[in-house]
């Protein structure tokens, strides 16, 4: 046999190889972005191989295998990449058939990439979404139209829906990403993978289906479930939420400004102007991270629709504990708490008593930029509330306002709110109610909450299993005062 020969077999053999190798991926990887997002952990198991001291023969041939599967995919993903772009192609020439110049050259006009084009899926293309290829007017549309579908199809009622289109229309969403993160967890793929996890877990979590996926396996609700985003309790007595300046974030904090304004000066003729420029200071909120864990035994979960009710329990516990923190949290690796952190206070004039001069004097002493404000609202214990409405004897005659039943009482002009969390006391140094411009308590939340399945929940000691599996969620979220000076707290004397 000559050499030629000999070649020709070789290559025959690699081209045999090479087609089965690539059969085996393509019943794998059915869709572009599962082929990406498998090259995706290939590079990462790259990275940690390639940061080895001492690499031993396994690493290195494993190495091989790796990058041998990461090029067959590569090839498998070409012509779907090509079409892909053809696609993008041909629908912008209908879109703007004048002035097409080919599949890499967006010709449209700035009009029209605020807005997704109608009749498209507003899902199509997300690898470049996730890339950051889509001009941030575009991924806008795209996500206004995706809540409009999720809001057809019943998964989103009209309040949680006027909620996302509102975060999604934020003129600086192309910065916080709420907009492309609507589109990422909202695609239905997305939302029957997250259903087939909640229903088969266990069996579930063997797949990389779904792939926005953490390394660790735990998975992002859906946009329609995620209670940064849709969550709005008003039946809970948890009026943060409501009343204060709430922020979203795909960053580790959130930053702003603040100033205390510029001065004004009179000017005689032919005279040198004085520096009245504002001294400006930053806010930094840094969201804290919080979890909710639940478990039963295997029998529960399986003999019940235990798992399709875990979303709506786990955000009744997330909003059970946000407004605790957002009443008196101590800001440190928790929310700072608008009660704790307004530090200016008037105290009550006779010990032990709440009286109707006490009113009056809080509410005298927020300075008029904050007092006349939009935001501005009471808020105390229910207790508090009542001992406040016992003080009223002319029927709410320029006191008290009682609007009805689903309507908040105003309380010197302000809307009053209930927190479960303030004191329910009169005593000495207890912080009765708060009166404010509620604009000035900023809440950030960390978009994306992440639930996990653990299959395996061990006794006491941590060897022995228990017979219960559990899910464990965890999300980010913090929350501090851009100027103290903006609220008044009573406090007992």
């Amino acid at each position: 046999m000559t050499d030629t020969t000999i070649n020709r077999v070789a290559v025959a053999d690699d081209d045999n190889a090479k087609r089965s190798r690539h059969q085996a991926l393509r019943g794998e990887y059915r869709t572009l972005q599962d082929m990406q997002a498998r090259q995706t952990a290939i590079r990462s198991e790259l990275a940690t191989l390639s940061s080895l001291d001492e690499p031993n023969e396994d690493d290195l041939s494993w190495q091989g295998t790796l990058i041998t599967e990461h090029d067959d995919l590569e090839e498998l993903a070409a012509p779907l990449v090509k079409r892909a772009k053809d696609l993008d192609r041909v629908f912008r020439a209908a879109q703007n058939p004048a002035n097409v110049e080919g599949p890499d050259t967006d010709t449209r006009t700035p009009a029209l990439m605020t807005r997704n084009v109608i009749g498209q899926d507003p899902f199509r293309d997300l690898d470049r979404v996730r890339r950051n290829m889509v001009e941030p007017g575009e991924v806008r549309g795209r996500a206004l139209d995706a809540i409009e579908l999720a809001s057809r199809r019943g998964d989103l009622i009209h309040d949680y829906a006027e909620s996302a289109t509102r975060m999604a229309q934020d003129q600086f969403s192309g910065q916080s990403k709420v907009a492309q993160h609507i589109l990422e967890t909202g695609s239905q793929e997305y939302l029957d993978s997250f259903r087939a996890y909640m229903a088969d877990p266990q069996g579930y979590a063997n797949r990389a289906a779904m792939s926005l996926t953490l390394a660790n396996g735990g998975y992002l609700l859906p946009f329609v479930l995620d209670p940064t985003i849709i969550l709005t309790n008003a039946s809970s007595a948890n009026p943060w939420r409501r009343i204060s300046n709430v922020k979203q974030t795909t960053s580790n904090t959130w930053n702003g400004v603040n100033s205390a304004g510029v001065n004004a000066a009179w000017l005689a003729e032919s005279t040198i102007v004085t520096d009245n420029s504002p001294t400006v200071a930053n806010i930094v909120v840094t969201p804290g991270k919080a979890a909710a864990w639940v478990f039963g035994s295997y029998e529960i979960l399986e003999d019940t629709d235990f798992g399709q009710q875990l979303p709506s329990l786990l955000a009744d516990a997330k909003d059970r504990l946000e407004e605790a923190a957002f009443a008196t949290g101590s800001g440190s690796g928790q929310p700072q708490g608008v009660v704790n952190g307004a530090t200016v206070v008037v105290t009550t004039a006779t010990t032990l008593v709440l009286a109707l001069g006490d009113i009056y004097a809080a509410q005298a002493a927020l300075p008029p930029r904050f007092r006349n404000a939009a935001g501005t609202a009471w808020v105390a214990n229910v207790a508090q509330i009542n001992r406040i409405r016992q003080l009223d004897t002319a029927g709410g005659a320029s006191f008290w306002t009682n609007l009805g039943k689903g309507q908040p009482e105003t309380l010197l002009g302000a809307p009053i709110y209930e927190s479960t969390t303030m004191s329910a006391t009169l005593s000495v140094g207890s912080l009765e109610a708060i009166f404010g411009d509620f604009g000035q308590y900023i809440i950030v939340d960390r978009v994306g909450v992440s639930m996990v399945y653990e299959p395996l929940v061990k006794g006491t000691g941590g060897i022995l299993p228990a017979g219960q599996a559990g899910w464990f969620m965890f999300w980010r979220v913090g929350a501090n005062l851009s100027t103290v000076q903006g609220f008044r707290v009573i406090k007992g004397l």
